[in-house]
């Protein structure tokens, strides 16, 4: 009998909520932007006076039988979303995202008289103030700098936080935006703003390499000031100078070792290490293979003993075992825990010691060596830089020039090594 009285009262809540996101789902169809977001305000911040009384009473009896603040949490954040992903599919909407998000910090309700008799609205208001505070808000508020690019020049003084440059970087959405739990709409919305913006932003950088590549060798071969004539400028895409984007594109594109690109030397290791008969042998090759990247000057100080002796006690239970593919993966996920550290650690010693030393291009020319070793391991990098961009984002875009600098060698290396842009053209550039 009480598991009949359980599984009425489960459905009961699923109905009610159903009704609320049916509601909005056809607000959204029918509605202007504005008259949404005011009838998000009477519904969530009033809590009182809501037009169509059936909703507002689905939004009583949830809360009556709300089990707790997660709940709650999931069920407005699902609410946002269904608003979400309409409008960002409206370019004269988008705005809307901000103003939603916006109104849950600077409203309050409007009929606190009548509000504070009734303890239903009461605790709605409770419930509606703690989810400003949730990982779901915050989530929801990184969406608004990622749907709306901030222009921002490379010798800007920026006094603004590292969170609103988030839109640069399409490979920290699945990790900055989403979690384990986010449900299918809030994927999708995310995937899809995702999907937009890293066709822009290749398709940009491509054009602005074209454009770059030119540039040199027009200044090769006439005076600069007569190339600029000649070749129609174009705005730089990304944070760094002209100087360091081909540097950049030069390293992880072109030729690092002899007449070997990134991707060839990857591919010629796991070709010699599939020859080695167990894993401790794979680790020693590949202790070799990372530190040819590494400054000699430099790894002889500490970093080559510690990357040793990390490897050394890598797995090695396992080091008798025959490589696979699983073991390739996991190796390269604690070597990026090593490089950038974990989430259980997130002092970042030595990945600063590393771009202090070695500088944010061959710092990410280091962790890409590692990213191209398997198809599976690309995610694990973003994974470790998303947790990196949150420790960091309230702080000021000035006082994070490296981590920025490291954000943008990373979205270089990552669109011309995984992305859909063809670099034949830079390839056959620096040959």
């Amino acid at each position: 009998m009480e598991l009949v009285k359980n599984k009425n009262n489960h459905q009961m809540k699923n109905s009610n909520e159903q009704i609320i996101y049916d509601h909005l789902i056809n607000c959204v169809q029918n509605e202007q932007s504005a008259e949404i977001i005011e009838r998000f305000h009477q519904l969530f911040i009033d809590g009182i006076g809501y037009p169509e009384r059936d909703i507002e009473e689905a939004l009583y009896k949830i809360i009556v039988n709300l089990e707790s603040q997660q709940q709650f949490n999931y069920i407005i954040s699902r609410c946002c979303y269904i608003l979400i992903n309409r409008w960002q599919m409206q370019p004269k909407s988008k705005n809307a995202i901000g103003e939603l998000i916006e109104l849950f910090e600077n409203s309050s309700s409007r009929f606190t008289g009548i509000a504070s008799r009734s303890r239903l609205v009461q605790r709605l208001q409770e419930l509606t103030s703690n989810f400003t505070q949730s990982e779901e808000y915050k989530i929801l508020r990184r969406l608004v700098p990622a749907l709306t690019p901030r222009i921002v020049t490379v010798n800007q003084e920026a006094k603004y936080p590292l969170g609103q440059l988030i839109s640069r970087y399409p490979f920290l959405y699945d990790h900055c935006l989403l979690d384990v739990e986010s449900p299918s709409l809030q994927k999708q919305t995310v995937q899809e703003i995702q999907k937009q913006r890293q066709k822009q932003i290749e398709i940009s950088l491509s054009q602005y390499t074209l454009y770059l590549l030119r540039q040199v060798k027009t200044a090769k071969q006439i005076d600069s000031e007569i190339g600029d004539k000649i070749i129609k400028p174009m705005k730089n895409p990304t944070l760094l100078t002209d100087e360091k984007l081909y540097l950049a594109l030069q390293e992880f594109v072109g030729k690092v070792k002899d007449s070997y690109t990134y991707r060839d030397l990857a591919q010629d290791f796991l070709s010699q290490a599939s020859q080695h008969k167990n894993y401790r042998g794979f680790k020693s090759y590949l202790y070799d293979y990372l530190i040819d990247s590494v400054e000699p000057k430099y790894g002889k100080h500490q970093f080559n003993n510690r990357l040793h002796q990390h490897l050394k006690n890598l797995f090695s239970d396992k080091d008798s075992q025959k490589l696979n593919e699983v073991l390739i993966m996991q190796t390269c996920s604690e070597l990026f825990n090593f490089l950038v550290e974990s989430p259980a650690n997130p002092n970042y010693y030595l990945f600063l010691d590393l771009v202090a030393n070695l500088g944010p291009r061959r710092t990410i020319g280091l962790l890409l060596k590692i990213a191209l070793l398997s198809n599976k391991v690309k995610p694990l990098l973003e994974r470790r830089f998303s947790i990196l961009f949150s420790y960091y984002e309230s702080q000021t875009v000035e006082d994070l020039r490296w981590l920025v600098q490291s954000l943008e060698n990373l979205n270089v290396a990552l669109v011309t090594n995984f992305g859909a842009v063809d670099v034949s053209f830079i390839k056959h550039s620096f040959n």
